[in-house]
């Protein structure tokens, strides 16, 4: 019994994480489901700094160093979420269209994704 309630909570815990849009502290990217993964690394790069996608698919960033990052489309409105060491940003893309981001800590870490 008691381990069926601490099942239930730990799954409860896991979905309130893993909404289309948040950052959470999954294992990684690579067990997220994603369409595309994109690291944030402490040489203040996106890699790959490019990724395309269709839409309805999604995008996972993870911080794979030792420093904060953010990952804020340059729209305003699509994504702004920081990204602290070791968690992951989850994002469903339900429309085509481009999507140029940036870190808004470290000038000149952008990417782009485009969503078909």
């Amino acid at each position: 019994m008691r381990f069926a309630l601490l099942m239930a909570l730990g799954a409860a815990s896991i979905y309130a994480c893993s909404s289309p849009t948040g950052v959470t502290t999954a294992n990684s990217c690579g067990s997220s489901g994603a369409s595309a993964n994109i690291g944030a690394t402490d040489g203040l790069v996106f890699s790959p700094s490019a990724a395309t996608i269709a839409h309805g698919q999604s995008v996972c960033w993870q911080n794979n160093g030792n420093i904060s990052h953010t990952v804020t489309t340059n729209d305003g409105n699509s994504i702004s979420a920081s990204l602290t060491p070791g968690h992951i940003l989850l994002h469903t893309f339900p429309t085509a269209g481009s999507y140029p981001y940036r870190c808004t800590i470290h000038a000149g870490m952008t990417g782009t994704i485009t969503v078909n």
